[in-house]
């Protein structure tokens, strides 16, 4: 299980473990199943009553087993803080009864007797599965902070637009205030998702609304969402599959790109930063500092980004900085996880499925808007096209050579019914100029699918055979 950053609070870190397994039940049942997650608070912040919460899901039922991963924190929690107890409620779709538990993990007794039974009740023939965890904590100083952490983290869980798994939180206040839900809709913009609709698509429209909804905002910005066309995207992927264990490790990594236009007044224009969102087994979790790596070693300025630094904040998220940053917002997801689910498998993330996902993703923006994402290499060479463009129209325009002429414009595949002045020969050079540069400018597509300037015919049999012997390296040119 992905380990939460070491500066949270016990609250934070004791939901972010009990999410994840729950998440872990629904996928391994495969089939619909809901999440829920309650909170309920004394309406007086400083009462002495404790903070109760709740994390409910319809998957599979649990394993006992799972909760002693919970024994170093509560070790490392102060008993006034939490008192290391679990109220658990599970049961299997095959069981005719809903069991009850009470794990004391602060006991420092044998695991068997940290477990009491509580009584059993039974399904009267009822047909399901699931399980409930309930913990009482203290009452946070900042229950408001605590409450925007955990919303923003739900949140950050509908970007995954998970198949099959509906998430709510409700947040309830005793007293004469009553209780309020914190609204987390699942529509969305984009078109709609079926089931069978891959995860990458799924994380790359659940993407779309986070950036168009600025993060972990709840209103969306009526300027960005006008501009959703507008989003270059670029996705990649990288997995090992285990055929003798029959599972797969996955990584899967979307690129989202806003351009700066003259409309756009929210705050989004102009952002030189990126917080990266980083999801282990569909929940979102800290980055792993071999993960960061690869970030701060990646080629960026080979795809047209100048990385500034980066650093991880306060609760283990990766944040890119730019340098002369030409977009208004770059937003990047990482996911890694299990290709098929099999009971409470963990495996540390491989930083090269993670290098290779999110190069892959990086060549996918640049060879779907080639123009946008020029190397540091490439745009130097663009500053040289309009003088060298007007050079070559300005000697074809200037022969009195007729038949030079014509040639030069069949060449450029401009006919009798085309313009042929020096403006027009000048910027169809430039245009097929800037054409190469941009397929030129990635390694994969040096050696065959360069294109010439000049449309001509390829070397006869005995050209290129003369050309082998002469072994002359020197008349090949990358451009």
């Amino acid at each position: 299980m992905p380990s939460p950053s070491s500066s949270s609070s016990p609250h934070r870190k004791l939901l972010h473990s009990l999410i994840y397994w729950a998440v872990q039940r629904c996928r391994m049942s495969e089939s619909p199943c809901r999440l829920t997650v309650s909170l309920k608070s004394p309406s007086d912040p400083a009462a002495s009553s404790p903070l109760r919460v709740s994390v409910s899901d319809t998957g599979v039922g649990s394993k006992l087993e799972e909760f002693l991963e919970l024994d170093a924190l509560a070790r490392e929690t102060p008993v006034e803080k939490w008192d290391g107890t679990l109220l658990i409620t599970t049961t299997g779709i095959n069981d005719k009864a809903i069991y009850h538990y009470q794990f004391n993990l602060q006991e420092e007794t044998s695991s068997s007797a940290r477990f009491s039974k509580l009584a059993t009740t039974y399904k009267n023939s009822a047909n399901f599965s699931g399980t409930e965890v309930c913990i009482c904590l203290s009452n946070e100083a900042d229950l408001d902070e605590f409450i925007l952490w955990l919303t923003g983290f739900v949140r950050k869980i509908f970007v995954l637009r998970a198949a099959d798994l509906a998430i709510e939180l409700a947040v309830e206040q005793t007293g004469t205030t009553g209780s309020r839900n914190v609204c987390l809709p699942h529509d969305s913009d984009d078109a709609y998702l079926s089931i069978a609709t891959p995860n990458i698509e799924r994380l790359v429209s659940g993407l779309k609304d986070y950036a168009l909804s600025h993060g972990n905002t709840c209103e969306k910005c009526d300027a960005c969402c006008l501009n959703r066309d507008r989003l270059k995207v670029g996705t990649g992927s990288a997995k090992i599959v285990d055929r003798r264990r029959d599972k797969g490790l996955l990584v899967e990594v979307v690129i989202m790109i806003a351009h700066t236009v003259t409309d756009l007044t929210c705050w989004m224009v102009n952002c030189s930063s990126s917080q990266v969102l980083h999801f282990e087994d569909f929940i979102p979790c800290t980055i792993s500092q071999s993960s960061f790596n690869v970030l701060m070693s990646m080629d960026w300025q080979s795809y047209g980004f100048k990385l500034k630094g980066g650093f991880m904040d306060d609760e283990g998220n990766a944040v890119l900085q730019w340098d002369n940053l030409t977009f208004s917002r770059v937003d990047i997801a990482i996911h890694t996880y299990h290709g098929v689910v099999q009971e409470w498998q963990r495996s540390e993330p491989d930083k090269y499925l993670v290098r290779k996902a999110l190069k892959s993703a990086l060549c996918r923006l640049k060879e779907d808007h080639a123009g946008d994402f020029l190397s540091c290499h490439g745009k130097k060479i663009c500053e040289y096209v309009p003088d060298l463009a007007e050079s070559i129209a300005g000697l074809i325009s200037s022969s009195n050579d007729q038949e030079f002429q014509d040639e030069c414009f069949t060449l450029l595949g401009l006919g009798s019914d085309h313009d042929i002045s020096e403006g027009a020969v000048r910027s169809c050079i430039s245009d097929k100029m800037a054409r190469i540069i941009e397929m030129n400018d990635t390694k994969e597509n040096v050696v065959e699918s360069t294109p010439y300037l000049f449309e001509c015919e390829k070397l006869d049999e005995d050209s290129e055979q003369l050309d082998e012997e002469d072994g002359d390296d020197d008349m090949v040119s990358d451009y």
